[in-house]
């Protein structure tokens, strides 16, 4: 039953990120409208194109919520981590406060959903 349960937390953890980063294309139009193209425009398309990855082969396959879990929450883990050393890198919105917030919690809760365990 554990096991279930555990499954259900990676498989929604990924549906949820998955579903988050297609919609940042909503803001990448914006963006490009206001501002065309820029470094930023990059970090938006990163998402867009991670989300419809997700989507695509992360939406029902089991095998691949919990390495998703592991690999996206490290990597964002690593991203807040830069962010908060280097707050405002270069400028780029992508290592700004509420950014770096929110690869905290992309990243913290992928690491803790993809290693837990079950006692089964």
């Amino acid at each position: 039953m554990k096991t279930m349960k555990i499954n259900n937390l990676q498989k929604y953890y990924t549906r949820i990120i998955g579903v988050f980063f297609l919609l940042v294309a909503i803001s990448l139009i914006f963006d490009f409208i206001n501002f065309g193209h820029r470094a930023e425009t990059w970090h938006k398309i990163f998402h867009v194109l991670l989300g419809i990855i997700i989507i695509k082969f992360g939406w029902n396959n089991k095998n691949f919520w919990k390495p998703f879990c592991i690999a996206n929450g490290a990597f964002f883990t690593f991203v807040a981590l830069f962010g908060l050393t280097f707050p405002n890198f270069a400028n780029l919105d992508a290592f700004n406060s509420i950014d770096t917030l929110l690869h905290s919690i992309a990243g913290i809760s992928g690491l803790i959903i993809g290693f837990m365990k079950s006692k089964i």
